[in-house]
């Protein structure tokens, strides 16, 4: 018999979902509509299309060769874009220098016909401006020549400065010409221009263009700081103990398998393995922008889609263990909660547990939002950029939510259904079983752009208490459906604000896709019986 959901359980917790949800709609999506509405372009992008035809033609008029190919990327300067958040300068910097000197920006990687190279322009998202770039072409005026000083302030006067801005300018070793422009700071930060110019049909071209403002060195420091302690948490953290907690799943599940089947887990493992495939190879436009302009990359990326497809089967494999292990150890303990296809009451106890996932979800929101607002307030938590999640960087948009179904199905297997099981067997308290691989998975999580580091790790280690309550409470499906909902939600979010009417479309899909899987396995598991019995879930030993 299944440790199933009350009739009717979810009356418990609607109440509280309803008040989240308005709570998190007043905290995050009215001021996401407003800041959309009041944006000079509608909070809406160029195509990447439009971005490599602009590109094309403004590089084959400038070096005169005709562009064989583009391909654009979404490129972002993350330790400006984390600066200018962190001391609340966002505002004045969009309103003073965006348009010519944006932090976002398409990288349009532009390849020559013939004998020409590549080279890089990079296109205003939403005007389309030209803002900068770095070709080849022509014969380089070099650092000895005495007309690059003049020539590359004339170059520069085109492009909006004045000639007493540029006196600081002074040539490099390299051949290049630098300046920092008088007058154009924000906070701390000062524009950085440095140009390169060549001789073409006899006239002076300014291939090189790079205007971009550098992040003072304290929090250039200060975030590199941040970054290698994030690095070491995840790995000693999270990927070890990953790797350990993998062993230990092979161990037990041998030890516990007259308790469980080597058959269950194998549907599950599937829809991870392919999940995590598409969503790996469907961002490796991400993966080529974090190369910024190395002309070598495509070896790397290629190296890096077959060793996501490879990784992939390890930890597929990690998964379907975690699965088998994790059943043998509660059903060991006195519990079932993970019920099998054809037990009596699975698809109403499926069914329910997808309603409660709903509502746990709305909970979570609100939740998420206050903590962040918590942890602004104390520890002063700020967010960067970071191109590898750009869903401008995602081949197929309207893909991205299958990351909900990938992290919902791994995370829960492995951090809660296995590894609260172990624990639990180990020191006989609910608690302590949940916070020990609590505190690993949100290590996993710290590398996220977000900073302090520790900003994560402290919302994650409440957030995922509160999965712990719902699996140990209602049982691996109920967890799931809320973790898979949970970021369906916030995938969904991200694809309304920057999708087209399809990508739009797809969100809304996975929103509400949990309903109609839950439906389909209700109206399957009841036809194999008349009157399915449902019961109640044990209740919890006292620790």
């Amino acid at each position: 018999m299944i440790d199933s959901i009350q009739h009717k359980e979810w009356k418990r917790y609607i109440g509280a979902a309803v008040v989240c949800l308005i709570i998190y709609m007043f905290i995050d999506i009215v001021p996401l509509i407003k800041a959309s509405e009041s944006d000079e372009y509608g909070g809406k992008a160029i195509s990447k299309a439009e971005a490599e035809q602009t590109a094309s033609k403004f590089a084959e008029e400038l070096v005169g060769r005709e562009a064989d190919s583009a391909n654009a990327v979404h490129q972002s300067d993350k330790l400006m874009n984390g600066y200018i958040s962190r001391d609340e300068l966002t505002e004045a910097y969009a309103d003073q220098y965006d348009k010519q000197f944006p932090t976002d920006t398409y990288q349009v990687e532009v390849d020559f016909d013939g004998a020409g190279g590549k080279g890089y322009v990079y296109v205003h998202m939403q005007n389309k401006r030209i803002v900068a770039w770095n070709l080849h072409g022509g014969e380089p005026v070099v650092d000895t020549d005495p007309k690059l000083n003049e020539q590359a302030i004339a170059l520069l006067e085109e492009q909006g400065f004045r000639a007493e801005e540029l006196t600081s300018g002074a040539a490099y070793p390299n051949g290049e010409w630098g300046v920092k422009p008088a007058g154009y700071t924000i906070g701390e930060s000062q524009l950085q221009v440095t140009v390169a110019v060549s001789m073409i049909d006899g006239k002076p071209v300014m291939i090189k263009y790079k205007p971009n403002f550098i992040a003072p060195a304290e929090y250039r420091d200060y975030v590199e700081g941040q970054d290698r302690w994030a690095q070491f948490m995840t790995g000693f953290g999270f990927i070890l103990m990953s790797f350990i907690l993998f062993v230990l799943a092979v161990i037990y599940a041998v030890l516990y398998r007259r308790h469980t089947s080597f058959k269950r887990g194998i549907v599950l493992t599937i829809i991870y393995f392919v999940t995590y495939v598409i969503i790996n190879l469907n961002v490796l436009d991400g993966i080529r922008a974090s190369l910024g302009e190395q002309t070598d990359f495509s070896g790397q990326i290629l190296i890096t889609a077959v060793f996501t497809v490879l990784l992939s089967i390890p930890m597929a494999g990690s998964i379907y263990i975690s699965l088998v292990a994790g059943d043998g150890l509660w059903k060991a303990q006195g519990r079932s909660l993970w019920p099998r296809f054809g037990q009596p009451g699975y698809g109403t106890y499926v069914w329910r547990s997808m309603g409660l996932g709903y509502c746990f979800a709305a909970i979570l929101f609100a939740l998420q939002a206050a903590i962040f607002i918590g942890l602004k307030y104390t520890i002063g938590t700020w967010s960067t950029s970071d191109v590898t999640q750009s869903p401008y960087n995602m081949a197929y948009l309207w893909l991205m939510p299958v990351l909900a179904w990938a992290a919902a199905i791994s995370e829960e297997a492995v951090f809660r259904f296995f590894g609260i099981g172990l624990f639990r067997k180990w020191f006989k308290n609910t608690f302590v079983a949940a916070l020990i691989p609590t505190i690993s998975w949100a290590l996993g999580h710290v590398m996220y752009p977000l900073y302090p580091s520790s900003t994560r790790l402290i919302e994650l280690m409440i957030i995922g208490l509160i999965f712990s309550f719902i699996f140990v409470r209602y049982g691996l499906i109920t967890a799931m459906f809320t973790h898979a909902i949970f970021n369906s939600v916030g995938v969904a979010i991200t694809i309304f604000t920057v999708g087209s009417a399809f990508d739009i479309a797809s969100g809304i899909f996975f929103v509400i896709l949990p309903i109609l899987i839950a439906y389909v396995i209700k109206y399957m598991g009841n036809k194999k019986e008349k009157n399915p019995p449902v019961t109640t879930v044990l209740p919890l030993e006292r620790q």
